[in-house]
Parts: structure tokens; C-alpha cells; sequence
């Protein structure tokens, strides 16, 4: 794809400052990687949010403000607008560390195959201290597989090249939560992302007040189940809604504390399914059936819902189910 200007657009939605603007915008102007533009959507903030986005004088700074539109169609307008190869997420609220974005440049630049790099963040209070390291997972097959019952990237961590995002139709406008989850797994395939196990970027968790976090937690929940529902059919569509829910409880405990016997009976069907999907040669199935038993296992023995006689069986059940289609499974 031909590409005029900047070779990176740094892609950022803006309502309202919250006190944390500021940290967000310089953290990108200090990178030391440069070719970029920095495009910024101002949707509809009630603040003065221009003018300090104007008081930095940064010609790489472009701002387009407009009427209230939300998140997911304000990164549409963005991913339209912007003129860069690739696509850097940023958050208004958040950190990226001085050398993320000469680091992912150099994963795109150096693997045309690759579609999509994040990386592992922190989570940070509202002080900047540090509350948890979210290590993400590196194993791309291991990824993808764990992608079909939950997200497993950081939005804000992901650069991503533009024209194979533009090919699978961008952010859903339908979807205001979890927009970025229905993103990946329409955008994911074997081999094309990258987790960079480095910490690249801090996340801010700020509380906005507990009435609403209730309700927009509510919601995100129900967008991501919606959206783990649909790629667990994609493997297995014989799964019923009730098996879909025991079978993310491999990997999710959001709506089952733990794996039952109904869930290890749908999963050999399940991983087979995604083999075939994702054309998963034999080595590969192989080493992802590994890393599913250990899973398994693992399960199998914390599990509060299985009792202590049916544990062996259970697991000598997964591997006849399995068939001589999925070594070592």
C-alpha cells in the first residue's frame, strides 16, 4: 500500500480532561520514535480540552472535534483519517512508555505477516502508583485459542497495520462496550499477532463514581459474553447457550466459578473445531493440546463442581472424546 507522510498514526478519542490529559499526550510527544501523527478526536468535551491539546504547538498534533458520538465511532472516523501504515491505540486517560512505538514499529516492520502488536502494561491508580502487572500471554497459538472464550489483549497497548483493519470493516458501530474484543477476533488468525512481553504502556483505573461503573461493568460483561459466544459457535456450533457458559469457565469465572462435567464433555469437540478453523498443523495441535491439558488438569483439580472419584475418569473421558485426531489429548 502506497502511504504519503507519517508512516504511524497514533489514534486517540478525548472526553473531557479528568486531570490525566495531559500525562497521556506527552507520553506519546516523548517518544523516541517520531514519525508519527498524532490524531486526536475531541468528541463533544464539555472542557477546554482544545486549548491545552493547541498549547503544546506540536505540529504533529491534528485535532478533529465533533458532536458526541461515543468511542466506537469516533475510532472510525480516527482509522478514515488517519494516514499512517500503521495504527497506534491510545487512551486519554493513560501511559505509553518513551520507547513503545519504536518497538512495535520494528515487530511491523520486520514481519509483513504481522497485523496486530501489543504488549504487557501495568495497571495504575489514579496517583500513577502501581496496582497489578498484567503479564499477556506470548504463545500466539495459545493466544488465539484463549481469544475464543475472553479478550486477552490491552486496547491501548495495540498498534495494528491499518489497510488489514479496514479490510475486516473496523470497529463495529453496533457495539459501544467490547468493541475492541470483536475487533481482534475478527482481525485474529494463525500467526498475525504479537504480544511483546515487555511493559509498554500503563493503564490509569480511575473510579468514576460507583453507580455508574456498576452499570457500564454490566454492560461491558454482557458485550464481551455476546462476543466469546459467537467465536466459541464459530469452533463448535452444536454448543447450547448453557455449554457455552460451562466452557468458558475453563478461562473465564464470570459466570461460573468453576469447570463442570458438562463443560470437559463439550471441550474436546470444541478444540477440534478450532484446530480445523485456524488450519492448525500437526505440530501445532499437538503443542496446543498440550498446554489445553495442563489447563485441564489444572482445572480438574481445583475444581469445586467435580467430585473427587469422577477427577480421573473425567480426564481419561477428554482424551477418549479427543480421538486420534488431537495428540496428546
Amino acid at each position: 500500500m502506497s502511504v504519503t507522510g507519517p508512516k504511524v498514526a497514533v489514534l486517540m478519542s478525548v472526553f473531557n480532561d479528568q486531570g490525566y490529559l495531559a500525562d497521556a499526550v506527552e507520553s506519546i510527544l516523548g517518544q523516541t520514535y517520531a514519525d508519527f501523527e498524532f490524531l486526536i478526536i475531541d468528541d463533544g468535551s464539555a472542557e477546554p480540552v482544545e486549548g491545552l491539546l493547541k498549547s503544546y504547538g506540536d505540529p504533529r498534533i491534528a485535532i478533529h472535534r465533533q458532536q458526541n458520538m461515543g468511542l466506537t465511532r469516533s475510532l472510525n472516523r480516527g482509522l478514515r483519517l488517519c494516514s499512517g501504515r500503521y495504527v497506534a491505540r491510545m487512551d486519554a486517560d493513560d501511559v505509553s512508555v518513551p520507547t513503545r512505538l519504536e518497538a512495535q514499529v520494528k515487530e511491523l516492520d520486520s514481519d509483513p505477516n504481522l497485523d496486530l502488536v501489543g504488549s504487557s502494561f501495568d495497571v495504575v491508580d489514579a496517583s500513577g502508583d502501581l496496582l497489578e502487572r498484567k503479564q499477556l500471554i506470548t504463545d500466539p497459538l495459545y493466544r488465539l485459542w484463549r481469544l475464543q472464550f475472553h479478550n486477552n489483549y490491552g486496547h491501548g497497548t495495540i498498534m495494528m497495520r491499518k489497510e488489514r483493519v479496514m479490510d475486516v470493516g473496523m470497529y463495529d458501530e453496533t457495539l459501544s462496550y467490547a468493541q475492541d474484543y470483536d475487533l481482534w477476533s475478527r482481525l485474529s488468525r494463525k500467526g498475525n499477532t504479537k504480544i511483546l512481553p515487555q511493559v509498554l504502556y500503563r493503564y490509569r483505573m480511575v473510579n468514576s463514581g460507583p453507580q455508574a461503573s456498576v452499570r457500564n461493568y454490566d454492560d461491558q460483561l454482557a458485550a464481551a459474553i455476546r462476543i466469546s459466544n459467537r467465536n466459541l459457535l464459530s469452533c463448535n456450533p452444536q454448543l447450547t447457550e448453557e455449554e457455552c457458559i460451562e466452557v468458558r469457565a475453563l478461562y473465564w469465572k464470570f459466570q461460573r466459578p468453576a469447570l463442570s462435567r458438562m463443560g470437559i464433555e463439550a471441550i474436546p469437540a470444541t478444540f477440534q473445531g478450532f484446530c480445523t478453523r485456524y488450519a492448525l498443523e500437526h505440530e501445532e495441535r499437538t503443542h496446543l493440546a498440550e498446554r489445553l491439558v495442563e489447563d485441564l488438569r489444572a482445572e480438574l483439580l481445583a475444581s469445586p463442581a467435580i467430585r473427587e472419584e469422577d477427577r480421573t475418569p473425567l480426564l481419561e473421558l477428554l482424551r477418549a472424546r479427543a480421538g486420534s485426531s488431537v495428540d496428546g489429548l
